[in-house]
């Protein structure tokens, strides 16, 4: 798929996870620590997409950074109603779910590379 496609899905999905962010939770009690696990995923997700958009190191770099900026930026959003709270755990998720995908990430390039050689 061309890097613009998934320019616009990751866009799509910063809208929606920001929707999700600052709307009503229903999912507190479900299972333990379930905040955190979507926000892993979440993070996950915003980052192969934004991955997938980009070509350089550099640019990898940049956008780590930059979701780590969104995540503090939600935090600081939630902070502001009355219906959600903010958490310096969740931002601990937030990088996590960006780590884990850049791990995995390399993993696989590492995998690739030492396949072909």
């Amino acid at each position: 798929m061309p890097k613009k496609y998934y320019k616009v899905l990751f866009y799509i999905t910063v809208i929606a996870v920001f929707i999700l962010a600052i709307t009503p939770s229903s999912h507190r009690d479900v299972v333990p620590n379930m905040d955190k696990i979507l926000h892993m995923l979440a993070f996950f997700v915003l980052s192969l997409e934004l991955n997938r958009a980009s070509s350089t190191m550099e640019h990898r770099l940049r956008n780590m950074g930059l979701l780590v900026a969104f995540g503090i930026f939600i935090e600081f959003v939630q902070s502001l109603t009355p219906t959600r709270e903010a958490s310096f755990y969740d931002i601990v998720a937030d990088v996590v779910g960006i780590l884990l995908f850049q791990l995995l990430y390399s993993l696989l390039r590492f995998y690739r590379y030492t396949k072909s050689s």
